[in-house]
């Protein structure tokens, strides 16, 4: 497995404690990879056993985990070329990986004309920052799952991958699948006034502008695709209840992706918008807000995924309320 290893200092509660990545960061990038390493573990989480184990050993070569096992004393003296990391003051866990993420751009607000009130160079700067505040938060994997500036993700994600800048893996989504007005769009402006083409990349209002903006996103090398199937929560004009794509709309972007290897992520709040998208056979359901009995037994019958992001939900409760949004 890819090196994804963080430390909690021992002294704090591990449940409490807030993950650090510390001399690994960016490793997996550089020429550091090519040595062989070895963690002197104080404690280590076991996620597969449930246990927490004591003075651990872990092994990597080539930023890869070898082996982990009981720290042997005799066995470190023996050291040839591997760089030993003395880490017994803290407790190690594996990278946590983020399923729903939008690393490009500044973080949400309530106000519709934000996305054009930065450059795209500032919204993949902007990105780099919160990678690397992500990885060192002890997220090694991330989904990101849309961009209202089309194609901002798939500049980080290679950037990371190639090292330029720290940050988590990512698999990304390129642009939003969404209809002229809806939940993927930036709304709220004069009716005069033209959104930029790099915004609407993903808009699209049939079955077949559908599979073309699909064929179109992954063409240009995104990962996965993200559907808005229903109104969002921040986008002025369009109610997170009301479904907005149908269920042969999303049908043709699940076909289109699955053609290229890929898999469709919706964007779906309401409980009518999540059943079109668990039966057109989308992979994820994202948010879910208002999931009923029928939709839970659609998706356990079709082995649809749910994404709660419930702090999404928090988040907007305390921020919103303190800065006044609109209800």
């Amino acid at each position: 497995m890819p090196m994804e290893i963080n430390p909690v200092k021992k002294s704090l509660p591990v449940s409490l404690a807030s993950l650090v990545v510390m001399a690994l960061a960016g490793w997996a990038n550089d020429a550091a990879c090519a040595e062989r390493l070895v963690i002197h573990a104080g404690h280590l989480l076991d996620v597969d056993g449930g246990r927490m184990l004591d003075d651990q050993a872990v092994w990597i070569e080539n930023g890869r985990v070898l082996s982990v096992g009981p720290w042997d004393a005799r066995k470190a003296t023996t050291l040839g070329n591997e760089k030993l990391l003395d880490w017994t003051a803290y407790t190690v866990v594996p990278g946590l990986m983020d399923m729903h993420t939008h690393l490009i751009g500044d973080i949400e607000s309530n106000d519709p004309t934000a996305p054009l009130k930065m450059t795209a160079q500032q919204d993949v700067l902007i990105g780099a920052k919160q990678a690397r505040d992500t990885l060192y938060a002890g997220f090694t994997t991330v989904r990101d799952v849309g961009t209202y500036r089309a194609f901002g993700d798939v500049a980080l994600r290679d950037a990371i991958a190639k090292g330029w800048v720290p940050g988590p893996r990512m698999f990304v989504a390129g642009a939003y699948i969404t209809v002229s007005g809806g939940g993927g769009e930036v709304t709220g402006l004069a009716p005069d006034i033209a959104i930029p083409a790099d915004f609407r990349r993903g808009v699209a209002n049939s079955v077949d502008e559908v599979r073309q903006r699909v064929r179109e996103i992954l063409n240009n090398r995104a990962d996965l695709i993200k559907v808005i199937a229903t109104g969002a929560v921040l986008t002025a004009g369009t109610e997170p209840g009301a479904p907005e794509f149908s269920e042969a709309e999303i049908r043709a972007a699940v076909e289109e992706a699955k053609l290229r290897g890929a898999f469709v992520a919706a964007h779906a709040h309401g409980a009518e918008g999540i059943k079109r998208a668990v039966r057109a056979g989308v992979r994820t359901i994202e948010h879910a807000s208002y999931l009923d009995d029928e939709g839970i037994a659609l998706m356990k019958q079709h082995g649809t995924w749910l994404v709660a992001d419930v702090y999404n939900g928090d988040y907007i409760d305390v921020v919103g309320h303190r800065e006044h949004w609109p209800e």
